[in-house]
């Protein structure tokens, strides 16, 4: 029996590809934010749009608005739709159509029609930690990015960086990363390293605890 709130986290890249976002409101504009977050391009279609959108359309060039009523054609060569609209009709005609064009949707606070749910997100870029109910209750997702971003360190994503680079220097050497003890080195201690600005000492601690070569050997 199949389970309709099962769902598979992913982590998507989404730079230079098409967004529809339907609806110009106060939740559309936060789509949008998120969106942008991504570095996707994104088209918005709706009669009217806040003023903070306005704004974000002043300034983003990869953001672009069509004023009017959501029609077919304005999901062409879209790779996901949200839909932020408080008219049913609206986001069952969105959501029809974007599963006859096998194109994800998402509808604000209507999971019936969402292929995919918005996540609730703390960021120390590169890390990024995304909070799902599958639309239970985003409510409870953004309590929980709360607790989570008081208790994150600040530092996970300049560690992050630090063993990006530990990685890439080894491909360059011809060395495989697969197999190697990430686990036994990653730990406190190394997260106090980077955040205390020392990532070459971070860098070097970590290669020592792989038991690889030093760069340049």
């Amino acid at each position: 029996m199949s389970d309709p709130h099962a769902v598979l986290p992913v982590a998507l890249r989404l730079t230079g590809r098409r967004c529809l976002v339907v609806g110009g409101g106060p939740v559309a504009t936060r789509k949008v934010r998120d969106l942008l977050a991504a570095d996707a391009t994104i088209h918005v279609v709706a009669p009217s749009v806040t003023d903070d959108l306005r704004g974000i359309l002043a300034n983003e060039p990869d953001v672009t608005w069509r004023q009017g009523r959501y029609e077919s054609e304005d999901l062409e060569g879209a790779w996901m739709v949200i839909t932020a609209t408080d008219d049913r009709a609206v986001n069952q005609h969105v959501y029809d159509d974007a599963v006859d064009r096998h194109v994800w949707a998402n509808s604000a606070d209507d999971p019936d029609r969402c292929d995919f749910f918005m996540t609730a997100v703390v960021r120390r870029d590169p890390v990024v930690v995304a909070i799902s109910t599958a639309g239970a209750s985003p409510a409870l997702a953004a309590h929980l990015r709360r607790r989570l971003d008081a208790a994150l360190e600040t530092g996970l994503g300049q560690l992050a960086t630090a063993l990006r680079d530990v990685r890439a220097d080894l491909h360059r050497q011809g060395v495989s990363t697969e197999g190697l003890a990430w686990s036994s080195v990653v730990n406190d201690e190394l997260v106090a390293m980077a955040a205390g600005g020392d990532l070459e000492g971070a860098r070097r601690r970590v290669r020592e605890g792989l038991g690889t070569p030093p760069v340049g050997a």
